[in-house]
């Protein structure tokens, strides 16, 4: 059942800008099922720019967030997320192009598909213990990322999950990851170094072409599959250790030249 509840609360999440010294309505819909809340959509006449998402509703604990909750927002500067939430649907934050601060709960599974996509000025953000799957285009073009630190248990960074995150210079993968997705880091282009997981089975095509920066990399004993052109384009690199098995596969993993998809009108 749909709900909806108005709250008086500061305007901007909470920070009192100068000038303000009122409270206004925020407008919540929101669906409650087994007294697991769904937020849905949040309203008020002031932009969200430092914004809490509240830890209850109606009495019941805000546990998802749902898809493209806050999509396209560009006031949005910070969003704290409550430890209630386990669930943040996909493209909750796409396009939020000023978005610069994320406080993630600690019982967070996944980030979804396309979640962060496009967050230009998101420059840093801590992924809470328990990910184990970051999926497709979670931090596509996020282009002001410079780090990020995949935590122990996530098994599977899927399909395009980095892609044009072109400030991006240091990235740490933990033993636990297996399959690393088609594209997953294509086009970061400072990226020059990265350590490999041990037991890694699986890297789909164009991994990470036009890696421009990327000068040596080992490809454990453990990959099963490794896919075309997975780097393509990677100029700089100047040693790459396959298994002997993979070693005709030489022409078909590397290109001088790039490729297609690293075409980017808004760069």
């Amino acid at each position: 059942m749909r709900k909806t509840i108005t709250i008086e609360q500061y305007p901007l999440g909470g920070v009192l800008p100068e000038g303000k010294k009122k409270r206004v309505p925020f407008i919540y819909d929101y669906f409650c099922d087994n007294n697991n809340v769904t937020l849905s959509k949040v309203v008020t006449n002031e932009p969200l720019i430092h914004f809490t998402v509240p830890e209850t509703l109606g009495g019941s604990p805000v546990t998802t967030l749902t898809d493209e909750l806050f999509a396209g927002m560009e006031s949005l500067i910070s969003v704290t997320i409550p430890d209630s939430v386990t669930t943040i649907e996909g493209g909750a934050f796409a396009k939020c192009i000023n978005l610069k601060s994320v406080t993630l709960p600690k019982a967070l599974r996944k980030i979804d598909d396309f979640t962060f996509s496009g967050c230009i000025s998101l420059e840093a953000i801590t992924l809470p213990p328990k990910i184990l799957t970051i999926s497709e285009y979670a931090f596509m073009k996020c282009k002001a990322l410079q780090a990020i630190v995949i935590p122990e248990g996530v098994t599977a960074i899927e399909e395009s999950a980095f892609t044009k995150c072109y400030s991006l210079r240091t990235v740490k993968i933990p033993d636990s990851v297996i399959s690393i997705g088609a594209n997953a880091f294509s086009s970061c282009r400072l990226l020059s170094e990265i350590t490999l997981p041990p037991n890694l089975m699986y890297i789909g095509n164009k991994a990470f072409s036009n890696c421009k920066s990327l000068t040596n990399l080992i490809v454990p004993e453990t990959i099963s599959v490794l896919g075309t052109f997975v780097f393509a384009g990677c100029n700089a690199l100047k040693e790459l250790k396959l298994p002997e098995r993979f070693s005709n596969q030489v022409d078909d993993l590397l290109s001088d030249i790039a490729i297609e998809d690293d075409l980017d009108l808004d760069s």
